[in-house]
């Protein structure tokens, strides 16, 4: 019988089962940093943490020595660039760690002021295209979804996005009753009511199959190792609709601080007269576009962190043929 290493690189190098350990653990995998590796030096990364874990050339030298040979950077590296189900590389502008340039581009162009409509349909298209290549390039590849399918979910979601912002796009001028400043202050609030009912369209379509067809329930992690199992005790279509609602909610929470901070502090400069002044206009795209840097940068961990990715239920609240397991609890995999 092989030796086994002294690490579990199998488990993330923190405790997920708390928030605390989950804010790390993803702060960890979406830090652009690991952007700036090569092809190179991420096959090398992926080829040194298989030979630690078989004990076999420079992987077995590492052993007791974890820190020196930079175990947990590699494991970082790998954990941010590479897919779970295939070991290919996913295409480096759909990665997590991608998340924050991709999306300042974006949501930029949607917090721009006075947006016309033909600027609005844009950019949420924009958005939503992002959307659907980051969900199939991180998708679980268990779970398979035609063209056709996917083709819809893309379609829908954009629609839905673009009728909502230019529905309240063009509304909110229309509401006499309020002071012009809340107005303004309303009209730069429509992204994120667009994106926030849009992206849970997306998810809805992309991953319906998980409602209709079930999705995988484990045993219990062991209490004593803290080894989660990878023991099937067979499909559940509750477990899949809880997994879908914790990631539409995540999906919500992750766009609250990027697409409303930046807008109400860029509107309390603004009434105080802080861009009143000759490079005013420059100033304000100045600092909106910093505001967005760093709530992308910052607020993507906690908001991603506040559901566990192995989510659990009591087996009472699932299908009544798992009523009965000798468990308190059962788990699932809750996805992107």
């Amino acid at each position: 019988m092989a030796e086994q290493s002294p690490v579990d690189i199998t488990q993330s190098r923190y405790d997920t089962s708390t928030y605390v350990g989950r804010l790390k653990h993803f702060a960890s995998i979406t830090s652009p940093l690991t952007l700036l590796a090569s092809s190179t030096e991420l096959a090398n990364a992926q080829r040194f943490l298989r030979e630690y874990q078989d004990g076999v050339g420079e992987g077995r030298k590492a052993w007791g020595k974890e820190e020196e040979y930079g175990l947990w950077k590699k494991k970082q590296l790998v954990e941010s660039s590479i897919h779970p189900d295939t070991g290919l590389p996913v295409p480096l502008p759909f990665r997590l760690s991608a998340f924050v340039p991709t999306n300042l581009l974006i949501v930029g162009g949607m917090l721009m002021p006075n947006p016309t409509i033909k600027s609005v349909i844009f950019w949420q298209f924009a958005n939503q295209s992002l959307n659907v290549a980051v969900n199939y390039s991180n998708a679980n590849k268990s779970i398979s979804m035609t063209n056709a399918e996917i083709a819809k979910a893309y379609a829908s979601a954009t629609i839905a996005s673009c009728t909502i912002a230019v529905g309240l796009t063009s509304l909110v001028p229309r509401l006499r009753s309020l002071t012009p400043s809340t107005r303004m202050l309303l009209g730069k609030l429509v992204p994120f009511v667009a994106v926030a009912s849009a992206g849970c369209v997306n998810i809805g379509l992309m991953r319906w199959k998980e409602i209709r067809d079930g999705i995988s329930i484990y045993k219990p992690k062991d209490v004593v190792t803290g080894r989660v199992s990878d023991e099937v005790l067979g499909k559940s279509s509750i477990a899949g609709k809880y997994a879908i609602g914790q990631t539409a909610a995540s999906r919500v929470l992750t766009n609250i601080p990027t697409l409303i901070l930046p807008p109400l502090v860029i509107t309390l400069l603004e009434r105080r007269g802080a861009f009143d002044r000759p490079n005013g206009k420059r100033l304000s795209t100045a600092l909106n576009l910093g505001l967005i840097g760093l709530s992308l940068l910052v607020f993507l961990p906690p908001a991603i962190a506040v559901f566990p990715q192995r989510g659990a239920a009591s087996p009472k609240k699932l299908e009544e043929k798992y009523h009965d397991l000798p468990y308190d609890h059962v788990e699932f995999n809750k996805g992107l």
